[in-house]
């Protein structure tokens, strides 16, 4: 499927298409706010053990991505996500011959794979906290925070402060309005040339799909058969905390570990693809009727009626006489027990006595029930 871009034209096979580096990328963009929607949610169930994972959710998810990222660069010479869409980086200039990553290749990619979005939502926050908010972006005035310009009177005991700690705190002033001033527009550059290297990779006019692979004289081209035939050949991946076999119990177990460790990160590739799948078919199965209809209590079988009381009338035999005068019922109406007279013959009764003739149960005229023929 990932070559259905190149059917039309006579482009190169093995470069991915804008569609791909975008899907990847939105992929990766996705995955943290999900693991922090399902660590929130738990968080609220066990308090006392994921609060604190909840409070520091951006470096707990940078370590472990960097863990992650780790192992598929150094099995499969790419991200995580690159190599879920079929992809590899490569080096633009060969070194011996081999387009392959080395590892200051692998771990300045693990600096812009991990490090650069981390610090990204760190600014981010700051410059929440720092201007207040959208509230202060959009309507300004009260809602924007205050400036806390250095001043004598501003702080209890300002008078003790030293003069070195005075200038620090005005450093410091500076630097907050500096970065409330020029942070929107260091982010709208940081957008715009992603944009930029998105629009000029998609006509042709540069290799790299990102100003952070053109530093690292990187590319990302797709898997070849040649690639996948490799992989089959060189067996499961492998993690750098194995270490040869020397006999003893402590290396077997350290190997053991890795080879689990390993096998866990490559099962992310399935469990993936089934944790979205799962996801949706909860989402669609609590929205939908079917979800509604079993968790609905089935409805009660009615009251059984009760009995005639042995002192009471007869009930006829055919249901369509009235018990009280024996003719075929008209302007048919119900008793609270349940019987059906002539509404004028059951409206005498129990005005007269207060109870149903056939039951002897209590009843008034006002608990009179009609009924109604269909046309």
């Amino acid at each position: 499927m990932e070559f259905m871009s190149d059917m039309l034209g006579g482009g190169d096979s093995g470069r991915p298409s804008l569609f791909e580096i975008v899907a990847q990328h939105k992929m990766g963009e996705l995955l943290e706010p999900a693991l922090q929607h399902v660590t929130s949610v738990y968080a609220h169930r066990y308090p006392r053990y994921l609060v604190r994972l909840l409070n520091w959710h951006e470096e707990a998810y940078a370590a472990l991505m960097l863990l992650v990222e780790r192992h598929y660069l150094r099995n499969y010479g790419a991200s995580f996500t690159e190599h879920f869409y079929g992809m590899k980086r490569v080096r633009t200039r060969r070194i011996g011959g081999n387009d392959g990553m080395t590892p200051g290749d692998m771990w300045r990619s693990l600096v812009f794979l991990v490090g650069l979005p981390l610090i990204k939502s760190r600014l981010d926050q700051r410059y929440e906290r720092a201007s207040g908010g959208e509230a202060a972006r959009l309507l300004g005035g009260a809602f924007a925070r205050a400036d806390n310009e250095p001043r004598a009177e501003a702080d209890a005991g300002a008078e003790e402060l030293a003069g070195v700690r005075q200038r620090l705190h005005a450093v410091w002033y500076a630097a907050e309005r500096a970065f409330r001033r020029y942070y929107p527009h260091a982010n709208c550059m940081y957008h715009l040339a992603t944009a930029l290297y998105y629009v000029a990779y998609m006509f042709d006019r540069t290799d790299y799909n990102s100003p952070w692979l053109h530093l690292l004289g990187l590319q990302v081209r797709r898997l070849s058969a040649a690639d996948y035939r490799a992989m089959d050949a060189r067996g499961p991946a492998t993690s750098g905390l194995a270490a040869p076999a020397n006999g003893t119990a402590l290396r077997a177990t350290r190997n053991m570990v890795a080879r689990l460790l390993a096998g866990g990160l490559d099962a992310l590739k399935a469990l993936l693809p089934l944790s979205i799948f799962f996801y949706r078919f909860l989402e669609w199965w609590y929205r939908s009727d079917f979800h509604k209809r079993v968790q609905q209590a089935p409805a009660p079988e009615p009251p059984k009626p009760p009995k005639p009381h042995p002192d009471g009338v007869e009930v006829p035999e055919d249901q369509a006489l009235c018990p009280l005068c024996r003719n075929p019922r008209t302007n048919p109406a119900m008793a609270p027990s349940g019987y059906v007279f002539c509404y004028p013959c059951i409206y005498r009764h129990l005005d007269d006595t207060g109870t149903c003739p056939v039951t002897l149960i209590r009843a008034q005229p006002d608990s009179i029930r009609k009924l109604y023929a269909d046309a």
